[in-house]
């Protein structure tokens, strides 16, 4: 009778875990495919069968294609072969490990199987699988609660010491992230301290500088740096492979959209970028390959935040149109955008070392929130940035995408398109677009 339990044991869980490895084998997509998705879906499936077509009729061999869609980003896979069961878990997997290099580990579903488009837009059983989904993130975004709750920690901004321009801590999980606690066990303050210890050696040696500097960063009345816990009610593969994409809809919605502030977030989740940042937020993402060297992680967080500052400036020398520099990034100066990003004597230009996030602050300093997110550039008129910011309007304006008027863009900005054509300043209703859009 034991033998038979543990046997009968055994049958259920190799199902159990058998439907798990192979959630989406066999499984047609139900959704509505919209955008390069669809178009791509279409081509590679007429590109890669054409060539077995006449075997397919002749029922010599099968073919299966599976996708997965990320908003414009898209993966897929296809097999042939005579035995289609195995065809359509070799084929699904092959999927799914290209998806979490391009679509971030969005789900695999079955597109085609021979000369039959099978993926196909089904309402109810969208709609069904839509509540299923609501009804799973409420009961993990309830268990996380309860979990995160852990003394020391603090999920909201505290109150300000200082009115002054600074930077704000963050760290934050996807839903489906393991909490390793880094905003309470002091490894988000000592990655803060790093990044300021070689603010103040570059700052000192560059050519020109001013003198010793360093960011102003956002403290609590206790006198400890004031970090934030965030976790995202979304899991990992249910946001876009950039993740800032839906993150920052999120800080603005969660009312982490002070313009006096840039929000920086050490994410302990795995991204296809180490970094990214633009101004109003950048973020470090800890899980990815070449963040596991500490030193060199947090010369990649300078380099964001320089973006957070506006920069790199396509009027500084050596600086390309894509905010970095030409030569590369072969040097730490060049990495954290020392060197002529942070001095030079280029008139109508912002200067690094020029930003109200540095102490002790320049006697004319410039605010990036006002530059890039609000196009107002003042004196910072040089023809390169006048140029790029007309070539970003009249861009818009023809239906054409460009976020670039001359630095990095802004984090907080959406582009108007149905409207007046420009990049505006969030509000909710486009913030909450952003969020959701994957």
């Amino acid at each position: 009778m034991k033998k038979v339990f543990l046997i009968f044991t055994f049958l259920i869980l190799n199902v159990l875990f058998s439907g798990y490895a192979y959630a989406g084998v066999n499984e047609p997509g139900v959704t509505s495919i919209k955008g390069e998705c669809a178009g791509a879906f279409k081509h590679y499936y007429k590109k890669h069968i054409e060539k077995s077509l006449k075997k397919i009729k002749e029922k010599k061999t099968n073919f299966v294609l599976y996708a997965s869609c990320d908003s414009g980003s898209y993966s897929y896979a296809y097999n042939k072969g005579k035995d289609l069961e195995k065809l359509h878990k070799k084929t699904y997997k092959k999927c799914m490990k290209y998806s979490k290099k391009y679509t971030g580990g969005k789900e695999c579903y079955l597109y085609a199987v021979n000369e039959e488009i099978v993926w196909k837009y089904d309402q109810a059983k969208a709609s069904a699988a839509l509540e299923t989904k609501i009804a799973e993130t409420k009961m993990l975004k309830e268990k996380n609660a309860k979990m995160d709750k852990k003394p020391g920690r603090f999920f909201e901004d505290q109150p300000d010491v200082t009115d002054d321009y600074q930077i704000h801590f963050i760290y934050m999980l996807t839903a489906s992230d393991k909490d390793r606690e880094l905003d309470i066990n002091g490894k988000i303050e000592e990655y803060a301290n790093k990044m300021n210890a070689l603010v103040e050696k570059f700052s000192k040696k560059t050519k020109g500088s001013s003198g010793v500097k360093k960011y102003k960063y956002d403290y609590r009345k206790d006198g400890k740096l004031d970090v934030t816990f965030i976790r995202l009610d979304k899991k990992r593969k249910e946001l876009h492979k950039h993740i800032n994409n839906n993150y920052r809809a999120y800080l603005w919605l969660n009312g982490f959209n002070n313009p006096k502030k840039v929000y920086f977030t050490f994410a302990d989740v795995t991204s296809v970028d180490g970094g990214e940042g633009g101004v109003g937020m950048a973020s470090m993402f800890l899980k990815n390959k070449h963040n596991k060297n500490i030193n060199n992680m947090v010369k990649t967080a300078l380099h964001e935040v320089h973006h957070a500052m506006g920069g790199g400036f396509a009027c500084v020398p050596g600086m390309n149109k894509k905010a970095h520099f030409s030569s590369g990034q072969d040097t730490d100066a060049k990495h954290m955008f020392f060197g002529k990003a942070y001095v030079h004597d280029v008139e109508g230009c912002p200067k690094g070392e020029d930003t109200v996030y540095l102490t002790p602050t320049s006697k004319d300093p410039y605010d990036p929130f006002k530059l890039i997110c609000l196009n107002e550039w003042g004196k910072y008129n040089h023809k390169k940035l006048v140029e790029l910011r007309e070539k970003q309007l009249s861009d818009l304006k023809k239906g054409k995408w460009n976020y670039r008027s001359g630095g990095s863009g802004c984090k907080f900005n959406y582009w108007d398109r149905a409207g007046t054509g420009v990049m505006k300043l969030f509000n909710n209703e486009q913030a909450n677009r952003a969020y959701n859009r994957n």
